[in-house]
This record gives structure tokens, C-alpha cells and sequence, in this order.
């Protein structure tokens, strides 16, 4: 059986951007020596809307409103 975990932390950013770059630094700097990161998912609780980001900071998507994934 494969398990998921998220850790939820708090960061402060002008724009998308730069809380994108924060993001993947965060990852990359204190969790980069961990194998299965995968994944890095931001979400901005003012407008409810999460996009899903890869650790070097590349995203492939738009931001999806409520938090939920396009299908």
C-alpha cells in the first residue's frame, strides 16, 4: 500500500510567481535528499483557488478554482 503526505506550511509572496519560486525552494532545499517528492501543491485560501507545481518550480496547468483538479 502507497501513502500521500502533505505538509501544509505557510509562506508570504507579492504575486503567483514568487510564491511558486518560494515553494519549490522550500522543497528543494529541505526536502530535495527525500525520495517520492513528486509533487508540490500551493493553494491560496484568500480566492480558494491550488495549483499543482513540480519541485523545480515548472507547472504544466492553470490554478483551478476550489481547490479542486481538472479533469
Amino acid at each position: 500500500m502507497r501513502y500521500v503526505m502533505k505538509v501544509l506550511i505557510d509562506l508570504e509572496a507579492r504575486d503567483d510567481f514568487a510564491a511558486r519560486q518560494s515553494a519549490s525552494a522550500i522543497v528543494i532545499e529541505k526536502l530535495g535528499g527525500i525520495p517520492g517528492v513528486r509533487d508540490i501543491v500551493l493553494h491560496s485560501s484568500t480566492d480558494h483557488k491550488s495549483i499543482g507545481i513540480k519541485p523545480d518550480g515548472t507547472f504544466d496547468a492553470q490554478w483551478n478554482k476550489g481547490g479542486h483538479a481538472r479533469s
